[in-house]
């Protein structure tokens, strides 16, 4: 199930500055609230038949970055030029998520930013969105950025973008990897896949951490890209992100467009 947030920018609170990487922010108020209301995340996962558990390894739920209309960019700062923003929120379970999210998020407020601006944002309005049927062949586009790495010789990690050789592979293997850890069983379906890059992909460095000692970077990719598969695999992709660190809001997608068999039309 797939939910937009509307949040409206309390600028009269600290202002409307975001640091322009505002992606380890955003994910830590995200489990603000679920450790707010634990034992209805435990209690959720439990009667959609999942392990109880708290550290969040299921990754049954993904989320974008903010949608902002129209923004101003200084350095490493970004306003915020309108009164409301949007977000995306999809979670792979279907049993009580309207009211897990509804206890989550109705009438919440997020503080992000880091020591230099911050902004306060309000939950004014949760929309559920229309549930897609999924068909072998879906035409997406990133909400957020898509990030895959590789061992390099030296048993080092590097990220890597859609220029990689093997970049298809890393897809592939994400999705399946992903199935096997939600279902405690090895994926046993069709095994026919393609993916198909559509537009050329931007590059996006997110600082973790900004100004600590455990500042980090990560690199990831924007694009609209096309993926015939198994349709469940399409699902559990939408629902719960594709790529490395799905669980601090990288890799959310959309649906662009589908395609149906002749006869189906």
């Amino acid at each position: 199930m797939r939910f937009k947030l509307v949040l409206s920018v309390k600028s009269e609170s600290f202002g409307n500055v975001l640091p322009v990487s505002y992606q380890y922010e955003l994910s830590a108020a995200v489990y603000r609230r679920i450790r707010e209301n634990l034992d209805s995340y435990l209690n959720w996962l439990s009667s959609n038949g999942f392990a109880p558990v708290d550290d969040y390894r299921n990754r049954l739920f993904s989320f974008s970055n903010l949608y902002i209309p129209r923004i101003r960019v200084e350095d490493d700062r970004l306003h915020i030029l309108v009164k409301r923003v949007q977000m995306w929120f999809s979670f792979l379970p279907g049993r009580g998520t309207r009211e897990f999210v509804n206890q989550l998020f109705s009438g919440a407020s997020f503080v992000l930013g880091d020591r230099r601006s911050r902004v306060e944002l309000s939950v004014e309005e949760i929309v559920e969105c229309p549930a897609p049927e999924f068909d072998e062949k879906t035409e997406y586009l990133a909400l957020s950025p898509i990030v895959f790495m590789v061992a390099r010789t030296n048993r080092s990690m590097e990220y890597v973008g859609p220029d990689y050789p093997g970049y298809a592979d890393c897809f592939y293997r994400s999705i399946v990897g992903k199935y096997e850890r939600i279902f405690g069983h090895p994926y046993e379906g069709p095994d026919s896949f393609s993916w198909t890059l559509l537009t050329p992909p931007k590059r996006k460095g997110i600082f973790m951490m900004r100004f600590t000692p455990e500042e980090s970077k990560v690199i990831g990719y924007m694009y609209k890209f096309s993926v015939s598969m198994d349709p469940i695999l399409h699902r559990i992709m939408y629902e719960t992100g594709i790529g490395e660190k799905t669980n601090l809001g990288f890799g959310c997608v959309e649906i662009l467009r589908q395609e149906t068999l002749q006869d189906e039309k």
